[in-house]
């Protein structure tokens, strides 16, 4: 999610060069936070509503007079108010009508999860020049020309290091770093843009900038769609499939240390198991001289995928994700062993989280018919044994 976080750059709260004072209460937010992950680049500097609202007047070839256009203010102001896509809003109407016609300082992370914005958001909330934050859509002209063309490139924070963006013609003696050594990083490094938010860069357009947000919001949908898909298809066979990946993605949520999210780890090892038995119970007999025993769980997963004989397509895709998945495990086993930041860690056990669902899609495209439900109630129990009679 590209998230905007504004503040009223008048109020009596702010010192002159607000600026950095702002960034450092943002970045210390992120810093002091246990087990939250940022990694996003970061642009920062005034909304210039006021500036894109005024009409241009040419009076020669070199020069031009501008006028404030106050019907034009009422449109921008509207529109970047009220955009057409916008999903994530924590921005109250009072604080809505208090930033008309003010000026507002805005720190804006391309890409930021959910979590990680609506902790930032709800500890902002004491800040008495906080307005607060909304998605930027970039399908919108005006939410494009006021976060993604006016908008300064500060810099890439990723976990405790930030990187500060300079253009190769710079003087990197200039970058602020020891200014922001003091929030808190670990290290700051200077980074080279190449180009990149300049009139020279060919990507940087409004019509770029749409498909990527139409992309970003239709690939939600559809990632959204194929849980959708795994829980609904996979509950009838298998019926505590749903409480096993709510468990893992909540633990993985929740992880602060690599023991953490080693249980992460075995949990998706346990739902792979878990659906290898439903599918395809354990058996003495053998298939093609594999074993279909208890622990022989890929032997069993293949047999299924073999007899079910959707297409060789499928069968091949099943057999390559399965061996990359077990491959996963094992990495992350020796990762754990070998003690490294859990930062490194964190971002393997998530891959490893979304393979284990994809997988479950693989599986769940084998089976052209429902799969059976799978009785999960002891009728005895419940209406007696003579229940039947």
């Amino acid at each position: 999610m590209k998230i905007a976080f504004h503040f009223d750059s008048q109020h009596e709260s702010l010192a002159t060069f607000y600026g950095l004072d702002l960034q450092e209460k943002i970045f210390r937010l992120i810093l002091n936070h246990r087990n939250l992950s940022a990694n996003s680049k970061v642009f920062v500097g005034d909304l210039l509503m006021m500036m894109i609202a005024r009409d241009k007047t040419t009076i020669s070839e070199t020069q031009f007079s501008y006028s404030f256009n106050e019907e034009k203010y009422l449109n921008v102001f509207y529109h970047w108010a009220n955009p057409q896509n916008v999903t994530w809003k924590r921005y109250s109407e009072e604080n809505i009508e208090h930033s008309f016609g003010k000026d507002i300082y805005v720190i804006c992370f391309e890409s930021i999860d959910l979590k990680t914005a609506e902790y930032l958001n709800t500890e902002l909330e004491n800040n008495p020049a906080y307005l607060g934050a909304l998605e930027v859509d970039d399908s919108s002209e005006i939410h494009w020309i006021l976060y993604s063309q006016s908008l300064i490139a500060l810099g890439r924070i990723h976990n405790d290091e930030f990187n500060l963006f300079h253009q190769p013609e710079d003087d990197t003696e200039d970058l602020l770093i020891n200014d922001y050594e003091t929030f808190g990083f670990k290290k700051i490094n200077p980074e080279s843009l190449n180009g990149r938010y300049t009139i020279f860069d060919t990507y940087s357009n409004f019509e770029e900038a749409r498909r990527i947000a139409e992309w970003k919001r239709n690939s939600g949908g559809l990632l959204a769609f194929i849980a959708d898909e795994i829980v609904s298809k996979l509950s009838d066979i298998a019926p505590d499939i749903g409480n096993k990946l709510w468990s893992a993605l909540k633990t993985f949520e929740d992880s602060e240390t690599n023991e953490q999210l080693a249980q992460v780890t075995a949990s998706c090892r346990r739902i792979f198991e878990y659906v290898v038995d439903c599918i395809f119970p354990p058996s003495d007999e053998k298939m093609d001289g594999h074993s279909l025993k208890a622990d022989k769980y890929k032997n069993r997963l293949f047999a299924y995928a073999d007899t079910s004989r959707k297409s060789s397509t499928n069968i091949d895709l099943i057999v390559a994700t399965t061996k990359t998945l077990f491959e996963q495990w094992d990495k992350l086993n020796s990762l754990a062993n070998k003690g490294v930041h859990s930062e490194v860690f964190r971002a393997e056990t998530r891959r490893c989280l979304l393979r284990t669902i994809m997988l479950l899609d693989d599986i769940v495209s084998l089976k052209e018919k429902p799969f059976d439900i799978k009785p999960n109630l002891n009728f005895d129990d419940i209406f007696g044994k003579n229940a039947s009679g």
